[in-house]
């Protein structure tokens, strides 16, 4: 029985740079063929195809050799287009390319070759797998394909975060999906080029082949329904959910006596399920403000989203000389906007240090601060720092 590469629903987990497919048959009994065709066959990741529900014997793999076209033309005449005429030239050997013309021997044809039939130039039979095995009935078959990939994106648009996957199909042909999974994560896959083979006999484990990569520490995204992939790039909502952003100033810095603080802007939100990590396109008020990235985010963890500077986003710092290594820093800042702005402020010390001062909270670096300004409100913080003699 020969089946060819199935466009009948089947069960798909796509990762970032392959896919698992699993296609149900009800198999004969002892052996069946497939036909995957040449751009699946290509596809395949070596060592990961397998028949679950029967106990497989052996395989056979077949792959017709790409044979000379000329070999269909050996003693026949062909024309050339050579200084303006066609010419008739009779091929002697395909393997040497010889031709025969006006009693001359030529190694190739000047000019365009015209062919008296197209025989030479047919399709070759695609590669063929055959099965050996004991059962028959439900089975699946189950294989890695490196040409089903999927990558993503996110939109946050006041409070709407949209996670859009493009799936990407190379087969050339649609495929019929049932149950669809997106997994994002660390998921290796060893690049190991299989050789192209003539024909072999590959002795199957009795046992199922493990699954590559690790199970623990992915993202999976499971889309709605069946889904019908053709050739090419589609792209699909996974994911849809409320957040609650906040704006953001941010402020990493070394120890500065400089008078002015300068803020770089973002926005802050808690996830509301495990996110995979991915650019996000932001727009407020209906404004595009700019593309951020964000790394893989459990949930209930905080997304911290950067976009750059802010003009408004500016702080003001007095520093009072008090000793030779001592110093009185003072800090202000307002927020002019007409909402509220979370500030984040962290501060990186000379070693060694030591660090005076209410509301700030103590890392080995120096410190870090954080705080919400209301529309209009101001605020200053003050620490006192010193430092070794020197």
């Amino acid at each position: 029985m020969v089946l060819l590469g199935a466009v009948e629903a089947q069960e798909a987990v796509i990762y970032r740079g392959f896919a698992e497919l699993r296609q149900p048959q009800n198999l004969p009994q002892n052996e069946w063929v497939w036909e995957p065709g040449e751009a699946l066959f290509q596809s395949l990741v070596p060592g990961t195809l397998r028949l679950i529900g029967v106990t497989e014997l052996s395989r056979r793999v077949q792959v017709a050799a790409q044979p000379n076209p000329l070999l269909a033309y050996v003693g026949k005449e062909v024309q050339f287009f050579w200084e303006g005429q066609w010419r008739r030239a009779t091929l002697v050997s395909a393997e040497r390319n010889l031709y025969l013309y006006e009693g001359r021997y030529l190694v190739g044809l000047p000019g365009v070759v015209a062919y008296p039939d197209p025989s030479g130039f047919s399709a070759v039979p695609g590669p063929r797998v055959t099965f050996r095995y004991q059962g028959a009935g439900a089975a699946a078959l189950a294989y890695l394909t490196r040409a089903l990939t999927w990558s993503l994106r996110y939109t946050l648009e006041d409070g709407e975060l949209t996670g859009w996957a493009t799936l990407t199909n190379g087969l050339g042909r649609p495929l019929q999906l049932g149950r669809t999974e997106l997994v994002a994560g660390s998921v290796p896959l060893l690049d190991v080029p299989a050789p192209r083979p003539e024909a072999r006999m590959l002795q199957a484990d009795a046992t199922e082949a493990e699954f590559v990569g690790e199970a623990a520490g992915t993202y999976r995204y499971r889309l709605p329904g069946a889904v019908t992939l053709e050739p090419g790039q589609t792209e699909l909502p996974f994911i849809r959910a409320r957040v609650e952003p906040v704006y953001l100033w941010r402020l990493q810095t070394g120890f500065s006596t400089e008078r002015e603080l300068a803020f770089v802007r973002g926005f802050r939100f808690v996830a509301p399920e495990n996110l995979a990590a991915g650019v996000v396109s932001i727009r407020a008020q209906g404004v595009f403000v700019g593309q951020a990235g964000m790394g893989d985010t459990a949930k209930g963890d905080n997304v911290t989203l950067v976009l750059g500077p802010d003009p408004e986003g500016r702080a003001t710092r007095q520093v009072e000389q008090q000793a030779r290594n001592r110093f009185r820093v003072t800090t202000s800042l307002r927020n002019p906007k007409p909402y509220p702005v979370e500030v984040e402020i962290q501060e990186t010390m000379p070693q060694p240090f030591t660090l005076e001062g209410e509301g700030l909270e103590r890392t080995p670096e120096g410190y870090r601060l954080r705080f919400t300004l209301a529309p209009g409100q101001s605020r200053s913080y003050a620490y006192t720092l010193t430092l070794p003699q020197r």
